[in-house]
């Protein structure tokens, strides 16, 4: 995908702007072989999005349309038995397959 933001900008976006950057890159995901380092920077706003949301709560209709775009995903995607940003930076960062279940998929 065409990526308007790069990882290190995604903290200036507002959780509005940054779901509504999750569903178009849902879309392209569902319709297009994306390549691999895209896809990390793909799911390094949904990643965004889950800090955002253990920093503060919000409204019941964002964490529905959350709901229904990560459900998308999965069925665009595959599980992984890897970290798209590899073992070692997991492992850095703390982030698990269950918490961080994002970063545990492929397009096959």
């Amino acid at each position: 995908m065409t990526h308007d933001t790069a990882p290190t900008n995604l903290a200036r976006l507002t959780l509005p702007i940054l779901v509504a950057q999750w569903s178009r890159i849902v879309d392209y995901v569902e319709r297009h072989q994306v390549a691999e380092h895209d896809f990390r920077t793909d799911v390094d706003v949904r990643h965004e999005i889950a800090l955002r949301l253990r920093a503060k709560p919000t409204t019941r209709e964002t964490r529905e349309m959350l709901v229904d775009l990560d459900e998308q995903f999965r069925g665009a995607t595959v599980a992984s038995e890897v970290c798209l940003h590899g073992a070692e930076r997991a492992t850095e960062e703390g982030w698990s397959p269950v918490r961080e279940w994002y970063y545990w998929r492929t397009t096959g």
